[in-house]
């Protein structure tokens, strides 16, 4: 199972985590997974696009993916929006497939 995890800090997405293989399939085949790391390193990738104020960490072995980014910067509305897409896009592969994928918050772990 694949558990993505939202780190807020007061209302804003600060971190994002994905970790686990989904175990829907054999990797290279595993549809679920393959579904995850697109929306996760999309999103990543998009912020990174527009700011400086991000940062990653990947572990391959463990299938760890995640980002930090700043509660404060510049163009932190577009990267809410963003971020808003890739809540919508993981809640609706969560329901889809529960066996293989779990989103969970965390709040004001910092």
């Amino acid at each position: 199972m694949t558990t993505v995890t939202f780190f807020y800090e007061n209302d804003k997405i600060v971190k994002v985590r994905a970790i686990g293989h989904c175990g829907q399939a054999e990797s290279g085949k595993d549809i679920v997974c393959a579904a995850v790391s697109t929306l996760v390193q999309t999103a990543y990738l998009a912020i990174a696009d527009i700011t400086r104020d991000v940062e990653y960490k990947r572990n391959d072995d463990d299938g760890e993916f995640e980002f930090y980014v700043k509660a404060e910067c510049e163009l932190r509305h577009d990267i809410d929006v963003i971020l808003r897409a890739l809540t919508v896009g993981l809640n609706d592969l969560e329901q889809g497939y529960p066996k293989f994928i779990k989103t969970e918050v965390k709040r004001n772990v910092y």
